[in-house]
This record gives C-alpha cells, structure tokens and sequence, in this order.
C-alpha cells in the first residue's frame, strides 16, 4: 500500500505530462493514468456531478487518500450533486450528524482514511468525510429539468486541470459505462484555459448559491426541506417532480396540477432579442415581409444571418392571430439540425415535440395526439412539432396530422430539399400559413422542382445576401486558391477516358442521355476531384504552420471516394495534430456527434474532417480556417460551405475566417489540341464561378497572393476553351 502521508505528490504538470486529451470508457485507463494522479497532486478539488455515489470512492481511493492526508493543505474536496441520490447514500445522508458520527466511529479513524479504507468502508468513509468536513455536499436544484454536468476542477500551485464529459461520479460511470472525458490543461493552450476558466466561473457561481433556474443550498438544508430523493437505475424523475423540488428548496408549497396549467405555454421572442435594430435587423424586415405576403414566402438568407430566428418570431407573432391555437410544424433534413432547433424554440419559452426522437409510427402519432389535446382544452396556446424530412413525407404523419385541431404553420428548413416530385406532386395543403427558409431556394438544374417550391410556400419575400451579411452579422475571410496539376498517371486516366468519351461526343453536344456515358462523364471529374496533389499541397500548407497554431480548422474532402478522407486523416495523424472525422457515420450517433463538436468547440480536437454532413445548418461558429478539397459544381454547396465558416464567434474572437480553395481542371494541352467538349467546359465554367464568387467578396482579393490571379487564369483558360 502507498504510504500516502509522507509520499511527496509531483506537481499537476508533471503527473499529468504523458495523459492524452481525450479517454474514451471503459476501455482507456482514465481512472489510473489521469484521475488518480490528478488528485495525488491538487491542493484544491472542485467537482460538479449529476449523480454521485459513495460507491465510486473505492474507485479514486487512491488518489483521495493522498489528496485528504497531503500536510500542506486540509482543503475539503468540494461537490456539487443533484438531489437523487442511491438508496444506501440517501440513508446515510439524511440521517443527523449523530448518526453519521457514529457510523465512521465504527472504523476506529482517527486521522483521514487511507486507500483500504476508503475501497472496502465506503459508506463509513463517506459518513466520516462529511463530519469531519474534508468533503462538503452541496445540493443542485432545477426548476424542471436535471442537473447534469460532469467536471472535475484540479488546482496545485502552479497550475490546473479540468475533466469534463460525460462520466458520472458513480461506480458504473467510472468503470463500466460507455463514456467519454475531455482533459483540459492550462499549459496546453488558449482554448484549454477557457475551458477551464469557463467551467471554474460555472462552479464558483454555483457553489455561492446558483442562479434563478439552478437553485444551490447545502447537504444539511437540503435535507431540512425533504429535496434529496432516492434515485433508482429504472426511473427517471418527471417534470413534475423536479418542479416539487424547486418548490421545496425554496420554501414554497408544492404545485397542483391547477397550477400547472393556469398558464398555457405559449412562445415568448426572448427579452435580449434585438430584431428592429443593429447587426441583426434584417430578421425584423423578414418578418414584416412574410406577414405582408399573407404569411406565406420563402427567406432566401445567407448561411448564419439569423433564418432560425426570424422563423421563430414569425411564429411567435403568428399566436395574436390565433386566439383558438397554433401548431407549428418545422421539418429539417438532418438530425443535427433538428437538435439545433429544437435548442432555438425552448429560447423562445416552449418545450418542442422531438418527433424523430419518438422511436416509431405508433410513438409520433401519440405525441400528435397528446400536443393536439392540450390546444383543444386550452392547456397549451401554442405546440410545437419538430420533425424529419423522411418523416414529413410519410402518409401516416399527415394523415394523423391533417385531422388534429388548430391553426398550422409550416416551417421548412432548407427547403430546397423538399423540391422532390413526392412532395411536390402531394403538398400538405393543410397549412394554413407557410414558410420556406434556405440561402439557395432554387434548384439548380431542376426548374421544375423549384416552380413547385415558388407554387406551396409563395414566393421569395424576403432576400438577404452573403454580401449584405459579412461585415454586418457575419465575418469577413481571406480566400486563397491552389492550383493542382494532374500526375503522370491521373493525366494518362484522364486521356484515356476522354478519348472514349469522345466517341460519344454527339450524344454530349445534343444532350442526349445515356447512363454509358454519364458514368464515363463521372470518372473523369473524379480524376479531378480526387487529384492526389490536392493532398500533398495540403501536406505543405500544415508543414508550413506551427502545428500548436492551427485550431478551429475544417478539411473537406470528396464524397464520391473515400479513399480521399483516409488519406487526409493519416496526414494529419502523421504531423500529431488532433483531428476527428464527422460524417454519416459519426452524426448517426447523437452523443457522438456532441462528443465531438464540443471537444473541437474547446480546441481540443485541432481539426475536423468531413464530407457532406455539415454542408447545412449545423451550427460551428468556432471553424475559422477551411481546407477545401473536394469542389462541387452545384452552387448550393459551396455557398453553404463558405457561410458555414463565416459565423461570428466571440468566444475564440474571431476576427476573420481564412480559406484554402485547392482547384483543379481539364488539362491545359488535353483542351488546346481539339475541340473540348460540353462537360470539360462546363467544368471550366463552374470552376471560375465559384473562384469568382469566393474572391469578389474575400478581403484579400487584389493582394499579391490574392485570388483575383486565379480568377484571370482561369478566365484565360476559359476564353480558349471558346467560354464567353
């Protein structure tokens, strides 16, 4: 056994100098290479936790008996826990001091436990902790919903440490859950000292009393009011029990369901919402333009001007005309981006329907029903129903929703996607009110799917453009283009394939379809799109930085070849950045998927790589360097791409977003020794618009290494393709 009284603890930075980033339970040894040598060396321990059983003490015994026995400090270990607690702990607990004294007598302490203890006495030890005082409990306090954060706040003499993810201070949590936890250390970074900075100014909020949704008082007043509870692994407390605890911590009597529903839920725009004036007046002049137009358009707005919440006050304004109720339906094509939306409208003072969160036909059309039965006896004013594009196509969802009572409003986010013929062939007509939200709402290359869009929601009513919004509630970028040649052989593959594409070369001029030649077409311009030296001219641009100088940063690759991404990730693993890839994969699991974000969020993880996934609306306002690997020739795309880069984030003071625009096209001989045909110019075409549009808005265009050059290679290249 550690003699844990004279060992002599090295100091944070050297006990946590080999500890990774990132542990991933319960198979990365976190307990024993971070959390165990953490304690041994901290002068002050500070822990928010949302479940906390003694059990997990013979899980850090080591650690805290060294902690509790160092001789240069008698600091209690400080912990802030929600007020379910296990069965055992909860009698421990609300027994009076009497009690607790004389359980810890029963293991002879005279000094603080050592590690046998604390492992095999649990309950004694923690009895024997809370008298003694060298652990303090403190009981969080929500209004309606959970205390549910998990972080642990190390401090020595010189230095700190955060842990923070998703473990409880349970057994279970440290030792057999699917977990994850982040290691923020104040020698590691910028990003890691706002981590910690942040989370310290969350505790010590807390710890002094909270806040007006999160109420803290101490063990012993806790008990007092009765607001400890039992907690048992098979039930979760309701809404309505969480509300009876606030009622308690404060001294107040407990809600009736009278009460509860005197005041039925409707949507409120949020106090600081400023909409008719600053940074974000054009949300105001949607909304006066949409109820113009009889409350049915389209906002055609750049990615990141505030199209969420011009919707939600269209809404909110909406209830003054519908004094009998308003459903609102809002699709989204992604998971992520219903996740977003969902967090927008409880802003907004009502708690929305997750419909894709219901599990099944029979779930959704419960929860159909139920939110329909609140607006017909006026227990709510307004509901709110959040729902997938592949779920708004069902017949079952409309047919369910068609009959329930109310005024509707549909809002469809990035409406573009639901030009399809199976919506537009079959529209809900049910609507009364209507509104299409999206930065591209034409369909480009089908007029047809986006007459059918103009046909059910109306037409553009209101437009805010990129240029408008840049400078204004988006932030300005540098824009760099890098030409990349084709290799021996990718110039071979290239030939080839355009010889035996000019076969057919009639077939192209007429525009006669033919999947032979469309999937020939296909290969080509993946030749280009997959061009090995847009890897290697990315390789030079990371080798040229500091690797500790690059955060925040996205690479996109091709989706058409995976093989693209592989490359590029064990790039990045051979230069020892810290990267994650998110695509389809990663976003299907939604504790993942915030894993991730929140980890790149802090700048833990340096670099995101993906494909397709975050082309739309998921919300990163930290990305303020782009890699642009893969090119796309619809506009959609690479419109949402930039205005995904160009969100304002104060947090990291952003100040400019710069990209990195890796460009390939037909080669120069192949195209001046014959005629071109329609697809290798369409390229050019495609390629120079897109190179133009980055550019004319860039702040760097006329400078030396600025990409207007590019735009005249590209305009030369194309005037001898015979491109006007």
């Amino acid at each position: 056994m550690v003699n844990t009284q004279t060992d002599d603890p090295l100091p944070l930075r050297e006990s946590l100098a080999a500890a990774d980033p990132l542990y991933v339970l319960p198979n990365d040894p976190f307990v024993t290479r971070v959390l165990v040598p953490a304690m041994r060396s901290s002068t002050q321990l500070d822990v928010m936790m949302g479940y906390f059983a003694s059990s997990s003490l013979a899980e850090i015994a080591p650690g805290l008996a060294t902690f509790l026995r160092l001789r240069k400090t008698h600091a209690p270990m400080r912990i802030v826990v929600s007020p379910f607690l296990t069965e055992t702990d909860f009698d421990t607990l609300t027994h009076n001091a009497e009690y607790r004294a004389d359980l810890a007598r029963r293991l002879l302490i005279d000094d603080a436990p050592d590690e046998y203890d604390l492992a095999r006495h649990t309950l004694e030890c923690l009895a024997w902790l809370i008298n003694q005082r060298r652990l303090i409990l403190k009981i969080a306090v929500m209004r309606s919903a959970l205390f549910h954060p998990k972080v642990w706040l190390f401090h020595d003499d010189e230095n700190r440490v955060a842990l923070h993810g998703s473990t409880n201070l349970t057994a279970s949590g440290l030792k057999h859950n699917r977990e994850q936890i982040t290691l923020s250390r104040d020698w590691a970074g910028a990003e890691s000292v706002f981590a910690i900075d942040r989370l310290r100014k969350e505790f010590d909020a807390l710890w002094s009393g909270g806040d007006e949704d999160c109420y803290v008082l101490p063990l012993d007043d806790a008990i007092a009011r009765k607001v400890v509870e039992k907690y048992k692994t098979n039930h979760m407390p309701d809404e309505d029990s969480l509300r009876a605890l606030w009622h308690k911590a404060h001294g107040l009597p407990s809600p009736t369901t009278e009460d509860r529903f005197s005041s039925p839920s409707a949507l409120i725009v949020p106090p600081h919402l400023e909409y008719d004036s600053g940074e974000f007046a054009h949300q105001g002049e949607a909304v006066q333009a949409w109820e113009a137009a009889n409350r049915r358009g389209i906002f055609e707005m750049a990615t990141g001007s505030g199209k969420t919440i011009a919707a939600m006050i269209c809404a909110t304004r909406l209830q003054e005309a519908t004094p009998d109720g308003l459903l609102v339906v809002i699709t989204a094509p992604y998971r992520p981006l219903i996740e977003q939306w969902c967090e927008e409208i409880r802003l907004f003072g009502v708690d929305p329907i997750d419909l894709t969160a219901a599990g099944g036909p029979q779930p959704r059309a419960q929860a159909i029903n139920q939110a329909g039965r609140r607006l017909r006896t006026r227990m709510s004013h307004t509901e709110v129903l959040v729902v997938s594009n592949d779920t708004f196509y069902t017949e079952e969802f409309n047919r369910r929703l068609s009959v329930t009572p109310g005024e509707k409003l549909l809002v469809a986010d990035e409406c573009h996607n639901l030009g399809a013929d199976s919506f537009i062939t079959n529209p809900p007509e049910y609507f009364g009110y209507r509104l299409g939200l999206s930065a591209t709402p034409e369909r480009q290359y089908d007029d047809a799917g986006t007459h059918g869009l103009q046909t059910y929601f109306g037409q553009t009513c209101f437009t805010f453009t990129l240029e408008q919004a840049i400078g204004k509630c988006l932030t300005e970028y540098d824009y760099y283009v890098h030409f990349v040649e084709l290799t021996p052989s990718e110039m071979e593959d290239w030939s080839e394939l355009t010889r035996q594409i000019g076969k057919h070369a009639w077939r192209i001029e007429a525009g006669d379809e033919n999947s032979y030649l469309d999937n020939l077409l296909r290969q080509r311009r993946l030749v280009l799109e997959t061009a090995s030296g847009k890897v290697e001219t990315l390789r030079s641009l990371i080798e040229a930085q500091n690797p500790r100088d690059i955060r925040h940063a996205l690479v996109y690759a091709t989706d058409k070849d995976p093989e693209q991404l592989k490359v590029v990730n064990s790039l990045l693993a051979d230069r020892g950045l810290l990267f994650h890839q998110l695509t389809q994969e990663e976003t299907a699991n939604r504790n993942r998927t915030n894993s991730i974000l929140s980890s790149f969020q802090e700048g833990i993880i340096q670099i995101l790589t993906a494909k397709r996934v975050l082309d739309e609306g998921i919300n990163i306002p930290q990305i303020k360097l782009a890699y642009l690997l893969a090119s796309t020739t619809v506009r959609r795309q690479w419109i949402q791409r930039r205005g995904r880069l160009l969100r304002n984030c104060k947090a990291i003071d952003k100040t400019h977003a710069v990209i990195h625009d890796f460009v390939v096209v037909p080669p120069f001989s192949a195209v001046a020794t014959r005629h071109p045909d329609r697809d290798s110019r369409q390229v050019v075409r495609s390629e120079l618009n897109r190179v133009w549009e980055f550019a004319r808005l860039s702040r760097n265009g006329a400078a030396p290494d600025g990409p207007y050059d590019a735009v005249e290679h590209l305009q030369t290249l194309a005037n001898d393709m015979g491109l006007n």
